[in-house]
């Protein structure tokens, strides 16, 4: 009896990591899907003709405006939300993002 416990223990302990593991694949899996529908969604946008008309008429306005939106991205996530929480952390790196982003969209190349 002691044999059939241990192998049953065994057996639920192999089953709970592969549940674990399959959890996490489509935890990543959702992950990508949604970037991927994110990029496609605003890479159609852009690419129209009048969308990218207007970009580049105000292509200084909307750098400036980036670069404000992930200045305060930063700001809410340091201040508010704090870096050391997994939300305070994301929304630090997406301000990041979005202030070099505008700050590349600023400066002359």
């Amino acid at each position: 009896m002691a044999v059939r416990a241990w192998l049953s223990a065994i057996v639920d302990r192999a089953l709970q990591t592969l549940g674990d593991a399959a959890a996490t694949l489509a935890y990543v899996v959702g992950l990508v899907v949604l970037v991927a529908v994110g990029s496609h969604a605003l890479a159609w946008l852009l690419t129209r003709r009048r969308t990218a008309a207007w970009v580049w008429g105000y292509w200084n306005g909307v750098g400036a405006a980036i670069l404000v939106v992930g200045l305060a991205a930063v700001a809410y996530a340091w201040l508010a939300v704090g870096l050391a929480t997994p939300l305070g952390s994301a929304v630090a790196g997406v301000g990041l993002l979005l202030l070099s982003a505008g700050l590349w969209m600023l400066v002359p190349v």
